[in-house]
């Protein structure tokens, strides 16, 4: 009797020790090991012993064994989702396992910002971690579909997308944007401008975008595109020809410049450029197709930002004399 007591207790006792080397066990294996945030990429077709051969390698997690339990126990397997996850300090590893097994990726915001020309866009987001490199420019735009002349037909939006997105298909969902924004812009123009297409729209969109930065001021610039255009009179926009300079350009414009001989000077080309100069928002698309209904044919900077109107070349004159040669 005595013995059958000693061996139960000797029993009892090892599977004590056991449950709590196990318990221990948990305890140690339960939580990741970072410091700082992580960026994990789950790629396709991963199974969670990837998972755990990957974070273990990266010493985030004390047990490959525990954490592929862990996961067997939750079914988790079967539910792995692909993408880019992040994962913070203090993060257990049941949490982890929960967040690749809904999918709960990591996203990332981009910013187009207005008046910027389709190269600025491609260099920044090509020089953007969050993202997948693809391809060169010309191989990129052949992909999308856009042709020559490639300027204005890229939305300036924020985005939101999944952590590791290509640069094509950013611009590729700007680009379908800006198809769609100027299409139900187009419809509801004032018949009345003297456009004949939609990029035309945009084209002088992205001038009036680099004349002012003032949302009320854009149709009173509009006004001012429109009124020369009906009169068949050169534009004179300093974007354009700032543009046609391209990297030979430093400011300040010169007389010189202005004589430049090419396509997008509009000091010497009657009517808009070939193709817009940058991207245009949401206010400069706007002001394009419905422009102040006022008979000013001149503006000049005030130098604060805004501008100042004339309707003729003798008030104009005046204006520079007060905000210009004053000054």
């Amino acid at each position: 009797m005595l013995v059958n007591n000693k061996n139960k207790f000797f029993s009892r006792l090892v599977a004590s020790i056991f449950l709590l080397l196990f318990m221990a066990w948990i305890l140690v294996s339960k939580d990741i090991t970072s410091v700082q945030t992580q960026i994990i990429q789950v790629k396709s077709g991963a199974s969670m012993g990837v998972v755990a051969q990957d974070l273990s390698e990266k010493k985030l997690i004390k047990s490959k064994l525990f954490f592929t339990t862990l996961s067997r126990l939750l079914s988790a397997n079967k539910k792995l989702k692909s993408g880019y996850y992040e994962l913070k300090p203090n993060t257990s590893v049941f949490e982890f396992i929960e967040k690749i097994s809904r999918g709960d990726v990591l996203k990332t915001k981009i910013t187009l910002v207005e008046g910027k020309t389709i190269k600025y866009y491609f260099n920044q987001l090509k020089n953007d971690p969050s993202l997948t490199k693809t391809g060169s420019f010309d191989q990129v735009m052949n992909s999308i579909g856009v042709k020559e002349p490639y300027d204005g037909w890229f939305y300036p939006e924020t985005y939101i997308f999944n952590y590791g997105e290509s640069v094509e298909n950013v611009l590729k969902r700007s680009h379908l944007a800006m198809k769609i924004k100027i299409s139900e812009m187009w419809e509801k123009r004032d018949r009345s401008i003297p456009l004949t297409s939609p990029y035309q729209a945009i084209i002088l969109a992205s001038l009036i975008e680099n004349e002012t930065a003032l949302d009320y001021e854009k149709p009173l610039i509009s006004s001012v595109f429109i009124a020369r255009l009906n009169l068949n009179m050169r534009l004179q926009t300093d974007p354009t020809v700032i543009y046609a300079l391209g990297d030979a350009y430093s400011s300040p414009l010169t007389r010189s410049d202005l004589k430049i001989d090419h396509p997008y000077n509009t000091y010497r080309n009657k009517g808009l450029p070939p193709g817009a100069i940058s991207s245009a928002g949401q206010a400069s698309l706007y002001a394009a197709l419905h422009p102040a209904k006022e008979n000013d044919l001149y503006f000049v900077s005030k130098k604060d930002g805004s501008h100042a109107f004339a309707p003729n070349y003798e008030k104009h004159k005046e204006n520079i004399k007060k905000y210009l040669n004053n000054n």
